[in-house]
């Protein structure tokens, strides 16, 4: 990942709370200093219920965002209106929620953009991943 991207670069990483410390790790090694939770996911059922998911110490709802920059991103951010809270369906596992991928693009314009482990190809940015065709 470090050799991929540009020396101004940000990174969106999603972890579970459980594992935030490795989601940290992992973003240092690849060259990024963590910031802040971008975005906290609040997991629905179709019901619009919000989700109860079994974890070792309390039930979740929810999934974080972590965000780390590279350089300098602030000359690149477009808004102010980007909100953190998402609240959203969960559909099929480990499948996050299209309003993230939107919030991303209104926070930082027209960057070029890539997501690793993509399971589709979207409009605006190059897909990695075993499932995209």
């Amino acid at each position: 990942v470090q050799d991929i991207t540009d020396k101004d670069c940000a990174l969106f990483l999603w972890v579970t709370d459980s594992h935030l410390k490795d989601g940290i790790e992992v973003m240092k090694s690849w060259g990024f200093k963590y910031k802040t939770i971008a975005f906290v996911w609040i997991k629905t059922y179709e019901s619009g219920q919000m989700c109860v998911n079994f974890a070792p110490w309390t039930l979740k709802s929810w999934e974080i965002c972590l965000l780390g920059i590279k350089g300098s991103m602030g000359k690149y951010k477009q808004s102010n209106k980007v909100k953190g809270l998402i609240v959203a369906r969960r559909t099929k596992h480990s499948k996050k929620p299209d309003e993230v991928r939107k919030s991303i693009e209104t926070l930082f314009g027209d960057v070029p953009k890539i997501e690793l482990f993509a399971r589709q190809t979207f409009d605006g940015w190059d897909c990695w991943g075993n499932e995209v065709s």
